[in-house]
């Protein structure tokens, strides 16, 4: 019997059960198809081709993702649950007076709740497995694989994660309600119907004067985040920031619908016509019962937007130029110098050797060197003593005065390497030769932070003071990348004839030593170069770069980042829509009792359904609205001070981000509004 009552009551009440089953469905789908990416074929064709690392590493950062997940997620649940149940109070206290005991009533919960959890589970995973198989296609072209022969998979860590995930969050709200039908007393329970939502209004010049304050603390944080930056998370200036912003948004909610009260009563030919008074005393008094959850709404959707949007960004700056920085099969990095560390503290110790001859000991200590490597070139990277990037600053207007403002960089020489070398360098990249005159220097660079102080050396003619005296600029900047890398890395090296590097030669020695190598074809240099090269003890040794090596950490980082992006976008996304859709559902029935007696005053229901319409519309723009400002000043002040330097333009993905919003967060303000009309027009019926 209360198995049937159970199932009867979940007919019933589908409307009521709309977004909350929307929300399961949704949660489990995504929890499911994110944690299924270690599991998918396409990684276990690259496991077998040795990145072992990235599999792995993907893996770990989504299951530490996937706890913090889960904890929104269960939340979520738990408080969509509670909502829902507070509405049904008197049912449940006519099934008390109707003979049932409280155990009865709290079975009847876990059976609706079982029925619910069921239907989300398996809908949900059905859906979670669909998403995984095209997450495979993903990865496959995050990974530049290739998919002839599709092969369909299924995770089963995935799919017990997932249950045993829902199963605990379900036991939870089980307990939960068990919880609140056993001590609720039956005059509560029956009364619960009558006790309508209270109309709180706030003093209108107190909210004013908050607003103001408000608007005042955002914009301090704002200020604070433009002048200082976000790089350095810890530091006292941001924490400051992230305060004022936090308090600021606190206020703005707060003191809202005051101040908009205030103003609206004296735009006497807006505020009433139609139900203007009545919609705005609604929203107001939602706001006012609810800022504190609004506001959790609009920091969570910050973060949300902001994630996203840079995430895809970061993957751009990471990974976007990945080919161009790594023209050779390998560089081996040499320095003058070797530091070790005492007291916290650098000590530099010069090399006791040559590090001009490193090609030089280099083929002749590396085992099998002819058998792996085809071709070489050196670089050496001089010191010019007569001039500093500081200096070269100073010289040339940029109209970027930060542009190499960094102490550090300032007082560091301007950095030279011989024609010659650079000639064999390029050709060994497969790139045209360049020519000299005696007299001449050309400008190398590659890295967009430096790239109008590169311009302004050509167009501006700067003279490059030499111990041979001073060279002209050529007519053109080159784009070179002198090494393997991670990312370009190639910042205002100067090309100078050799009679210069010569004559620097004669009093010191390079700075640093690029040798750049091609392999030998099917001779398995991939993975013998670097352990013989650490084996010959060169020295000076500073890194090995094989272009392999950081082919594959970029697809990883381009995999990892894009995932764990989309996948904390989307849960926080669909948490921040749930919780405003179920709260605004719960304060529309509350408030019912208003709507049918406005309908019997003479109001159609094509008003009641545009003032419900505007409600909406105010209720769930309002913090997004806020969240959207902070997100623009966050990418800002990242596309300032990260994006610029190096060279990515976030647009794409600010772009991606808001079709996002539009998508989720738009579809659960669409699904609230119909289910609310849907409410009022069964009420006024």
């Amino acid at each position: 019997m209360l198995l049937k009552l159970a199932a009867r009551n979940m007919r019933r009440s589908f409307r009521d059960y709309a977004i909350y089953f929307v929300t399961l469905l949704i949660a489990v789908t995504i929890f499911y198809a994110f944690n299924s990416v270690g599991d998918q074929q396409v990684m276990h064709d690259i496991a077998a081709s040795g990145k072992t690392n990235i599999i792995e590493f993907t893996g770990y950062m989504m299951n530490i993702f996937s706890v913090i997940v889960a904890l929104v997620l269960g939340f979520l649940v738990i408080y969509a649950n509670q909502l829902l149940i507070s509405r049904r109070k008197r049912e449940f206290g006519i099934y008390l007076v109707l003979g049932m005991k409280p155990g009865q009533v709290s079975r009847i919960l876990l059976y609706e709740t079982v029925f619910v959890g069921l239907g989300s589970l398996v809908l949900g995973l059905a859906l979670g497995i669909l998403i995984s198989q095209l997450l495979s296609f993903a990865t496959a072209a995050l990974f530049g694989i290739p998919m002839p022969g599709y092969q369909f998979s299924f995770s089963p860590n995935a799919c017990i994660a997932t249950l045993a995930c829902f199963a605990a969050i379900y036991v939870v709200v089980a307990i939960f309600n068990v919880i609140t039908v056993r001590h609720c007393k039956l005059i509560d329970l029956m009364g619960a119907k009558a006790k309508e939502q209270k109309i709180v209004i706030r003093n209108p010049w107190v909210c004013l004067a908050l607003f103001v304050v408000s608007i005042a603390l955002i914009a301090i944080a704002y200020w604070q985040l433009d002048v200082n930056g976000m790089v350095l998370m810890f530091d006292a200036e941001f924490q400051r920031a992230t305060v004022f912003m936090l308090v600021g948004t606190l206020l703005f909610f707060f003191s809202l619908s005051g101040f908009a009260i205030a103003v609206l009563t004296r735009l006497r030919g807006v505020y009433l016509k139609r139900l203007r008074p009545f919609t705005t005393r609604q929203v107001a008094s939602k706001f006012n019962t609810s800022f504190v959850s609004i506001w959790v709404v609009c920091v969570l959707l910050f973060f949300a937007i902001t994630t996203f949007a840079t995430g895809l960004g970061l993957i751009d700056a990471f990974t976007g130029d990945i080919e161009e920085s790594n023209p050779y099969d390998a560089t081996v990095l040499v320095a003058d110098h070797t530091t070790s560390y005492e007291g916290g503290k650098a000590v530099r110790e010069p090399v006791d050797a040559d590090t001009a001859q490193t090609g030089a000991f280099l083929r002749q200590h590396v085992a099998g060197w002819n058998d792996l490597v085809s071709q070489s070139a050196q670089l050496d990277i001089y010191d010019l003593p007569t001039i500093t990037y500081g200096e070269v600053m100073d010289a040339v207007d940029t109209g970027l005065a930060d542009a190499m403002s960094s102490e550090s960089i300032a007082n560091s020489s301007v950095q030279v390497i011989g024609l010659t070398q650079f000639n064999d360098a390029l050709a060994l990249a497969g790139k045209p030769t360049v020519t000299l005159a005696d007299d001449q220097y050309l400008v190398t660079n590659n890295m967009a932070a430096s790239e109008p102080v590169a311009h302004a050396i050509v167009t501006q003619s700067m003279l490059l003071p030499t111990p041979l005296g001073d060279l002209a600029p050529a007519s053109h900047v080159e784009q070179v990348q002198l090494g393997d890398f991670s990312m370009a890395s190639n910042g205002l090296n100067m090309v100078v004839p050799d009679e210069v590097v010569a004559s620097l030669a004669s009093q010191e020695r390079p700075s640093m030593v690029y040798v750049n190598v091609n392999y030998v074809p099917g001779s398995n240099a991939d993975d013998l170069f670097d352990a013989r090269v650490h084996d010959a003890n060169v020295p000076g040794l500073t890194n090995i770069i094989a272009r392999s090596d950081m082919m594959e950490q970029a697809s990883g980082m381009r995999v990892m980042i894009t995932y764990l992006a989309v996948y904390i976008g989307l849960v926080l996304l669909v948490a921040t829509a749930a919780v405003l859709a179920i709260q605004l559902l719960s304060l529309t029935i509350d408030s019912l009792g208003r709507y049918r007696l406005l309908g019997k005053l003479g109001c159609d229901s094509s008003m009641l359904t545009r003032s419900l319409l505007e409600q909406v519309l105010i209720y769930f723009i309002a913090p997004l609205a806020l969240a959207v400002c902070h997100s623009a000043c966050a990418i800002a002040v990242l596309s300032e001070s990260l994006f610029s330097a190096l060279g990515v333009n976030p647009l794409s993905s600010i772009a991606m981000a808001a079709c996002l919003v539009i998508a989720i967060y738009g579809g659960y303000m669409l699904i609230t509004y119909l289910t609310s009309r849907s409410t009022v027009k069964q009420a006024m019926s």
